[in-house]
């Protein structure tokens, strides 16, 4: 499992990430096309099929260059992969510096999250499987300025048990069309419209991916 394209600037770049860091981590499944031993398959969902491919496990700075990419073959366990190579690698390059790991839902395991918060590491990522509505009374409109940006979302937020001894806060955001989103997170500290926004601003990795895909063929890089 390779660590690979390591950013010459790491946490010093941006003078926010001097005393805070966001880190974007996700899974990115890239088609394998050379004759080196077979990997084994999986879906490529952009595909619609099962194929050769392996799995690059990014880590990007919410507002910054990719830190690194971890490579393994496409059937690795993703949390082994984080709990072995990227969580350590993060710590080494953070120092003591506060780090807030933004996850996808398939980073949701409770334990995981726990681990993570043990290690002097935070979490931010969208709550898992099913769960109670909340009323309509208790969401209020949540007005602020985010990175500059002017935000404003019907929000409403509670403490919950992930498992014993270990709560943390839910924060739910109420859409135009009543759709409630709910996320988690170990940050008591940030204020409500932060907390949506730097979630919801984890489709800038997404967006990386399809421009690299695009116009510098990330998919056929190596193979």
């Amino acid at each position: 499992m390779p660590l690979r394209r390591p950013s010459k600037h790491g946490f010093a770049g941006n003078p926010e990430h001097s005393a805070l860091g966001w880190l974007d981590l996700d899974g990115h499944v890239r088609p394998y096309y050379g004759t080196a031993p077979k990997l084994p398959e999986a879906r490529v969902a952009r595909r619609r099929l099962c194929q050769a491919a392996s799995t690059d496990i990014w880590v990007d700075p919410q507002d910054a260059p990719p830190l690194f990419v971890v490579t393994a073959a496409a059937h690795d366990d993703r949390r082994a992969m984080l709990r072995r190579q990227v969580l350590p690698e993060i710590r080494r390059l953070a120092g003591e510096r506060r780090v807030t790991i933004v996850l996808d839902r398939e980073g949701w395991s409770p334990k995981f999250f726990r681990a993570i918060w043990e290690q002097g590491l935070e979490v931010l990522t969208y709550r898992k499987g099913k769960y109670a509505a909340w009323a309509r009374r208790c969401f209020r409109t949540v007005k602020g300025m985010v990175e500059g940006r002017a935000v404003s979302y019907e929000l409403a937020e509670r403490s919950i048990p992930l498992l014993p001894g270990f709560r943390v806060r839910e924060v739910r955001r109420r859409c135009a069309n009543g759709h409630p989103t709910a996320v988690i997170t170990t940050r008591q500290d940030l204020l409500l419209e932060v907390v949506a926004y730097r979630m919801f601003e984890r489709w800038r990795q997404e967006n990386f991916f399809r421009y690299m895909r695009q116009h510098f063929a990330l998919d056929a890089l190596v193979s």
